[in-house]
């Protein structure tokens, strides 16, 4: 092989080198950025923060709300994907996880507006579009200074409370400019990667992601079914309390 092909055959590698970097980039700040806004929208769902709280599954509750986030992740990014996932998808499995996990028969209707959101949400950020998923990170931040500020007093020395008066200036400027608004992609990981409520373990950011999946393509090809004795595969059963399905919300939740 001549110098000039050689040359040639080396400055292609480094080409497609480049361009396989920069898609696993890609991939990585849509699912940062898609489970920064689910992390922000659980946060701001009353009722999982309610079943937390007061403890309605138990000492696992909040355990259990991490699963929900990471369920919720999985049925639009990674190998756990769905194929042709709609709100009303997200609706039911919002239902079943609160009844199922924390014996909360919801009638709200709050799962539906969650439904519509993170579909509309996973849409955008398959399109490069984060304003919707910062947006709820910026209303959750906003909801949670506020609860901070209406919490009790506690009682501090000397040198806390000279600490807490520089974070409440630091604080203060954050949120002259805007909060959330302007989230990176690096800021987004972290976000995502603190817990709901407090409590139980951070969740871990994943790595080296598959391309991201467009809603409505084929998902990869899954484990056969386990059979019982008779040859029959069991299947859960699949409940919903559920009114207007399938219908986009109209206002938050």
């Amino acid at each position: 092989m001549s110098s000039f092909a050689s040359n040639q055959v080396h400055q292609s590698a480094q080409i497609t080198q480049q361009v396989v970097q920069q898609q696993q980039q890609q991939q990585q700040e849509i699912y940062n950025e898609f489970s920064a806004g689910v992390t922000a929208t659980l946060r701001r769902w009353s009722a999982l923060r309610a079943a937390v709280d007061g403890e309605w599954g138990g000492i696992d509750s909040h355990k259990k709300a991490e699963d929900m986030r990471q369920g919720l992740i999985g049925m639009f990014f990674g190998p756990t994907a769905k194929k042709n996932v709609e709100p009303s998808d997200v609706e039911d499995a919002l239902y079943i996880h609160m009844e199922e996990e924390f014996s909360c028969q919801l009638e709200d209707g709050s799962p539906k507006d969650l439904g519509g959101i993170l579909f509309e949400m996973a849409n955008k950020c398959v399109k490069g579009d984060f304003a919707l998923s910062r947006q709820m990170v910026q209303f959750a931040e906003a909801e949670r200074a506020q609860l901070e500020k209406h919490a009790p007093p506690t009682v501090m020395v000397e040198g806390e409370m000279e600490e807490d008066e520089n974070d409440m200036v630091m604080g203060d400027d954050i949120g002259m400019q805007g909060g959330m608004s302007s989230i990176t992609a690096t800021t987004a990981a972290d976000y995502a990667s603190g817990n709901l409520f407090g409590g139980g373990p951070a969740v871990e950011p994943q790595q080296n992601l598959p391309p991201p999946r467009q809603l409505g393509e084929a998902a990869p090809d899954k484990a056969a079914p386990v059979l019982d004795d008779d040859g029959f595969e069991a299947v859960a059963p699949r409940r919903s309390r559920r009114k207007n399905k399938g219908q986009m919300p109209q206002g938050g939740f």
